[in-house]
């Protein structure tokens, strides 16, 4: 018996349907096929001012990076409040690729144990690698009157509540390393906190503030003999600055603080393409000229895939929310 008259339009149209369908898969497969887009930029957003570590990161890696996966990737810097202001504007940006950060364990390690922010650093973005890996360091002016970190320890002391150190913003790496430094030394030191790195060094290296925990931009300041370098904070010697005792070594049992800067995507941006930034990044990270020029300004080159540098961000979070539980640390 044929089939009723009323249902012939929905047998044919099955057919058209899955038809339509696989065209609609196909463009959409075509569309991220298609990525990048040469006429549209690749925006690397940095939360600092130029001439901080983030920024130098961006600058060496960003025409190789380029180069890699056949795409325009420009600098962005949005500085304030410690990298907050560009963290959040990132995780609000369209998840298409386009837009990528440079992660600092500021945004993403340290601030969420402090205030209530407004972004989610778990669920409101995509790792992508760890890039680098750096001590921080200890510097004071080149005219300072201490000359090694047990002279610190004893002007500090002398001082009482009057020593201060800078860093280069609220809930940035710079800090914790300092205030993990208190804990365990006793110290009341003050926190003057600057809008980046640049600045907090400047004053440092006219005197205006006697010490500060600098990311490795610090370096050609240390190399033109205008900051005196006393320690580094990572547990063992780094081989940007081998001749520095760590923290631990100089007089402060127990001590290390790792930095580190990685990159991260919004959350959404199709798999596809964090998997073509990873695999273009650790091809980068290799390079020899880019490993011997982010070496000039003391970070290490590394890689490592996306959900290792999730892993990493999770037990830092904890760490760090730790630290600042004990030291009693506010947010703003």
């Amino acid at each position: 018996m044929p089939a009723p008259r009323a249902l012939r339009p929905l047998a044919f149209s099955i057919p058209r349907l899955l038809s339509a369908t696989a065209l609609a898969l196909g463009a959409a497969a075509s569309a991220h096929a298609a990525w990048p887009d040469p006429s549209h930029p690749i925006r690397v957003v940095v939360g600092f001012p130029a001439g901080g570590g983030a920024d130098a990161l961006a600058r060496a890696v960003a025409p190789a990076l380029g180069a890699e996966i056949k795409g325009n990737v420009v600098i962005d810097n949005k500085p304030g409040a410690g990298g907050l202001i560009a963290t959040d504007m990132v995780a609000k940006s369209a998840p298409d690729g386009y837009t990528l950060y440079v992660a600092t364990p500021g945004s993403f390690t340290i601030w969420p144990n402090l205030r209530k922010l407004p972004y989610d650093p778990q669920k409101d973005f995509a790792p992508v690698s760890v890039l680098v890996t750096m001590p921080n360091v200890l510097v004071t002016s080149a005219n300072a009157p201490f000359k090694d970190l047990p002279g610190m320890l004893r002007a500090a002391r002398a001082a009482g509540g009057g020593f201060t150190y800078a860093s280069g913003g609220n809930g940035t790496i710079g800090q914790i390393a300092a205030e993990q430094f208190k804990m365990l030394t006793g110290l009341q030191m003050q926190h003057v906190p600057y809008k980046g790195t640049t600045p907090a060094l400047t004053d440092v290296m006219a005197g205006i503030v006697p010490i500060t925990f600098s990311d490795p931009s610090a370096k050609p300041l240390i190399a033109a003999g205008k900051l005196r370098v006393l320690a580094v904070t990572t547990a063992k010697r780094s081989a940007q600055f081998p001749d520095v005792p760590t923290v631990a070594e100089a007089g402060v049992p127990g001590y290390e603080v790792t930095n580190w800067y990685g990159l991260v995507a919004p959350a959404g941006t199709p798999a596809d393409v964090i998997a073509q930034l990873n695999k273009a990044l650790v091809k980068v990270m290799a390079e020899p000229e880019i490993r011997q020029r982010l070496a000039q300004s003391g970070m290490d080159a590394t890689s490592n895939t996306p959900q290792q540098f999730a892993k990493l961000l999770s037990s830092e979070r904890s760490k760090w929310g730790d630290l600042i539980r004990k030291a009693g640390i506010q947010g703003d």
